[in-house]
């Protein structure tokens, strides 16, 4: 079931409905909606008819509190201009209110012949870690119990404080990984609930669930002095079975200290660390009826309070792909699987079952052809499995392209590598004659897939995969095209604000480990991004919503930032200052990065304040911009130069209207000049590559961009890909011929940031892009640039308002667009001096080729 397309889990007291359009005839568009709720008894709300307006997909319920725990039908209806009636239909189920009897369970903690986990077997070959020694096996609970009739309906709703995998009657409930995921547990713990009615049967019945550490006790982030327990020191589960049966009784089966609880076959299980898993210690059928439990321990109630619960709004992880090996390099003490792609997830093995497999996961082999994995610092990454049966880890995951096996000799062939992400729908692609840069779109798109597990992650293998605000912020627009993120933003934008100071400054890294204060104070570009991720959705998704949701916390952010700081220019709360991350061969002033964002989120803070109504507040953020752009150009533009000579001091420069209009020829001679003495490559570094090839598109080199984009040296993103990246690296030199690998302590080979040109490539390569005015796509602008190394591009973008389709291909003399436009959508194709008006439907554009421009 698509979590969001039929919810159950849904705020009570405000849905929202949304919906995409499809139409055939030209110039279609849509003149008014309808939307209409019903349950059981009858209706419910009636929107009325509305005239289409705003977004136009987008109505926000505003009737009657719903009812807990019920289901609900709606229906849209969308009227065209002529006449025509248009109609679809879905269904969601409001979340829990009241938890009733349910508790917090988990393991006694008191001794009392409870699970030691460092007892183990005399003849045990596998010894745990330092890291490893202390962790406990993760929880098997299962409750009993019966019912008198058939189940007509029946609700599970479950969630954990750790990680947690339900069981009714033997069958395992869903394919939701990692569940409930990574939140704010202080103020939010998300919960998910089940249709588990067809697992249900009138009698005797068990509920089950295995329970492991996750981020709730587990080791997360790289501080090692507050290196685990950031949130509580070992997992609990909370769960409600409501089952409705035919005799109309209704049972509620709540987690209590009736339920039983064991240790089984994990042994241990860490998210960084990893897996071990000993059939030796299984306790088959656990999980059904006709199992014994009389030696199982009784379950402690752990906390009565249910706490600060909510439904997840946003789609779950789950095992999205599966890879065979592509080689497999065998030698007398090792054997090394290689699956061809750099991935996050885990291993699946045949059976072991005598002696253990040891698995190491790598992304990268050294010069010897063995697994690197000095780059994963004190994360071990290693899993050991010991099964009668093809097995998996389940409470954890890892970055890796290679696998390491070693102790049992098994099938590699028979392995296969299961990928997790986050199961949001892909919503844009772009695919071109070029094969190069196929596999760069295909190294950012498996970028964003390994490190949208949950939370976007700066990494997926290291000991870190902590949520990072500038690398959420310079990727969105890429990101937000590459697949629907509006509900794991929204939540992501939550945790954020949870994690807000008081004096407004916003950490580094979000979800905020309360174990650590590395990154309490906001940089310049990290904080930001509670200004520009929010005006990212605006745009592509045309979320009001989420800018009035956030717009206080906006301006604390923004007035934190402008109180310290009140000449404009940013030198005081710069809190870690990365500066232009990562860049190579140049440095950037931080004064000059962090103005520049002082300047360009303030402007955006005020777009945001005029959208939502706060004029007031909109005239006094657009006075504020003017006046730090003033002294930016006082301290920083001198003359015809930016301080520091760099290509992002340039490009934020120019990107960001900065400078007077006046300055500004001379502003991009210099960048493109600095550009083509490197040969056509790059400095930047994080916050300047977004804005790269952007820039010199708007300001008439988009040959120049194109450079870029083709270029194999060093450094680009060609000399990674003809040095085996499957995934976008962390830093452009990762590893070269001359140094080898970088240094180790911060050196990811899966990392989406310097992926930030996709979006370039949807809007000047395939042509799929938005005026300035324009917001969901509501007025396009196609005008793909043209570059001799193409022979067509194609591309593919599911907006809010329905789908948009690009082609331009060389046909003789001529380059031939095709665009084809949902209904309601209009814009604008230019093909050189051909200009054409587009309406919903199909549209030809021809333009001879030598005319046009590179």
């Amino acid at each position: 079931m698509n979590a969001r397309a039929e919810p159950r889990e849904v705020d009570h007291r405000h849905p929202e409905f949304s919906w995409a359009l499809r139409g055939d005839r030209a110039g279609q568009r849509p003149v008014s909606r309808r939307v209409v709720v019903r349950s059981a008894g009858g209706e419910v709300w009636d929107s009325g008819v509305q005239a289409e307006a705003g977004t136009g997909t987008l109505v926000v319920y505003d009737g009657p509190r719903l009812t807990p725990d019920t289901t609900f039908a709606w229906r849209v209806e969308v009227r065209d201009d002529d006449g025509s009636l248009g109609a679809a239909e879905s269904t969601f189920e409001t979340g829990v209110a009241d938890w009733g009897p349910s508790v917090w369970i988990g393991r006694d903690p008191e001794p009392n012949g409870a699970v030691d986990a460092t007892d183990r077997d005399s003849d045990d070959p596998v010894r745990p870690s330092l890291r490893t020694m202390n962790l406990e096996p993760p929880l098997q609970l299962r409750r009993g119990f019966d019912i008198a009739s058939e189940p007509v309906r029946a609700r599970l709703s479950i969630t954990a404080r750790g990680l947690v995998v339900p069981y009714v009657n033997g069958a395992r409930v869903s394919g939701d990984e990692l569940l409930p995921g990574w939140t704010d547990y202080d103020t939010r713990i998300q919960y998910r609930t089940f249709d588990v009615t067809a697992l249900l049967r009138a009698g005797a019945n068990v509920l089950a669930a295995e329970v492991g550490e996750g981020w709730w006790s587990g080791f997360v982030g790289f501080d090692h002095r507050h290196h685990a327990h950031h949130y509580g020191t070992a997992p609990q589960l909370l769960a409600r079975l409501v089952i409705d049966g035919t005799d109309g009784s209704r049972t509620i089966v709540g987690t209590d200290d009736s339920w039983r609880e064991h240790a089984g076959l994990r042994r241990w299980a860490d998210l960084l660390m990893g897996e071990y898993i000993d059939r030796r210690h299984e306790t088959p059928g656990w999980t059904g009826g006709g199992f014994d439990d009389v030696h199982w321990r009784a379950a402690k109630v752990l906390d009565r309070e249910p706490g600060p619960l909510v439904g997840q709004i946003d789609e779950p992880v789950r095992a999205v792909d599966e890879l065979a090996p592509v080689s497999i390099d065998r030698s007398p003490t090792r054997t090394v699987i290689d699956f061809g792609q750099n991935l996050v997830g885990r291993l699946r093995l045949p059976a072991t079952p005598d002696h253990p497999v040891r698995v190491r996961h790598a992304e990268v082999l050294d010069a010897d052809g063995e697994v690197y994995t000095d780059n994963l610092r004190s994360a071990e990454a290693t899993d050991i499995l010991r099964t009668t049966t093809p097995t998996e880890p389940l409470f954890t995951f890892h970055g890796f392209r290679y696998a390491e096996l070693t102790g049992a000799d098994v099938d590699a062939a028979e392995a296969r590598a299961v990928v997790l992400s986050s199961d949001v729908e892909w919503t844009g692609e772009v695919t071109t004659s070029s094969a190069f840069l196929n596999r760069l779109i295909d190294n950012i798109r498996w970028g964003q897939r390994g490190n949208f597990v949950s939370v976007p992650t700066d990494c997926p293998q290291r000991d870190e995969r902590l949520g990072w605000t500038a690398d959420m912020q310079v990727f969105a627009p890429t990101a937000t095209l590459n697949a629907d993120l509006q509900a794991l933003l929204r939540r992501w934008l939550a945790d954020l604000v949870a994690a807000q100071l008081p004096n407004g400054s916003v950490p580094d890294v979000i979800p905020r480990s309360p174990g650590t204060t590395l990154f309490d104070y906001g940089a310049p570009g990290w904080g930001d991004a509670i200004v520009l991720v929010p005006w990212t959705m605006y745009r592509t998704y045309g979320d009001v919503d989420v800018l009035r949701t956030m717009f206080e916390p906006i301006r604390r952010w923004l007035d934190y930032v402008a109180d310290r700081n009140p000449d404009g220019i940013w030198r005081s709360g710069r809190g870690n200052d990365y500066g232009d991350w990562l860049s190579v061969d140049e440095h950037t002033p931080k004064e000059v990065v962090a103005t520049a964002y002082h300047a360009y989120a303030t402007e955006v803070g005020a777009r945001i304040a005029a959208v939502i109504g706060e004029m007031d507040a909109a005239t006094e953020l657009s006075d504020r911009a003017t006046r730090i752009r003033a002294a930016f150009v006082d301290a920083f533009i001198p003359d015809d130069r930016v301080e520091g000579d760099s290509q992002t001091g340039y490009l934020m420069t120019l990107a960001w209207d900065l400078a007077p209009e006046s300055v500004r020829p001379a502003l991009f001679e210099r960048l493109v000049a600095k550009i083509e003495a490197r040969g056509a490559r790059l400095t930047t570094g994080f916050h300047g590559v977004a804005l790269l090839c952007p820039t010199l598109s708007r300001f008439g080199r988009p040959d120049l961009a194109y450079d870029l984009l083709f270029q194999r040296d060093f450094p680009s993103w060609g000399f990674s890909i003809d040095n085996g990246a499957t995934t976008i690296w962390e830093r452009w030199d990762g590893w070269t011929p001359e140094g080898g690998f970088q240094t180790p302590e911060m050196n990811s080979f899966n990392h989406y940031s310097l992926g930030s040109v996709g979006e370039w490539i949807y809007s000047d390569v395939a042509g799929i892009a938005q005026s300035a005015a324009s917001i969901a796509f509501s007025d396009v602008i196609v005008a793909p640039r043209i570059d001799p190394r193409l022979e067509w591009v194609q591309g593919r973008l599911q907006t809010v308002r329905g789908e948009i389709r690009t082609r331009w291909e060389r046909e003789g003399d001529e380059i031939v667009l095709t665009v084809s436009l949902p209904p309601g959508v209009s814009g604008t194709a230019r093909l050189g001096d051909v200009v054409q008006t587009l309406v919903s439907g199909q549209t030809v554009v021809r333009a001879v080729a030598a005319v046009l421009p590179l």
